[in-house]
């Protein structure tokens, strides 16, 4: 489900998304992963950053995912890879270090996608 505790702008997506939709796994379509460097002032340097576009199964919702210093592997097969959906596990009680708060992975055995970040936030797009 929607933490709103953990993650910014889960507040927002619980009052519009239908109750059905209320999980990461409802949407299964990458619609867009953008991939770049940005500077933090935290750390005074640059740090991994990834925004997702993902779609509901239907193609009603679209959300924004915004990761910030991501960590990990991201790799999938073109011709025959499909995405089912994420999970997003909060890792803060696990002994982790801060910089890797949220494990981010693929539902799918043929998709590699384990990654790790400090923070997320996600809006609403359509």
């Amino acid at each position: 489900m929607f933490n709103p505790d953990t993650i910014e702008g889960t507040d927002i997506l619980r009052k519009e998304i239908p109750d059905k939709l209320q999980d990461w796994h409802k949407f299964g379509k990458i619609s867009e992963l953008h991939y770049k460097h940005i500077f933090d002032e935290k750390y005074n340097n640059d740090i991994c950053y990834m925004d997702l576009i993902l779609s509901d199964n239907y193609g009603n919702y679209s959300i924004k995912l915004s990761l910030f210093n991501v960590t990990g592997k991201l790799s999938f097969d073109m011709d025959n890879g499909f995405y089912g959906g994420l999970t997003i596990d909060d890792c803060s009680d696990w002994g982790y270090e801060n910089h890797c708060r949220f494990r981010i992975s693929s539902l799918e055995c043929d998709i590699e996608f384990e990654i790790y970040c400090e923070r997320i936030r996600v809006e609403l797009v359509r």
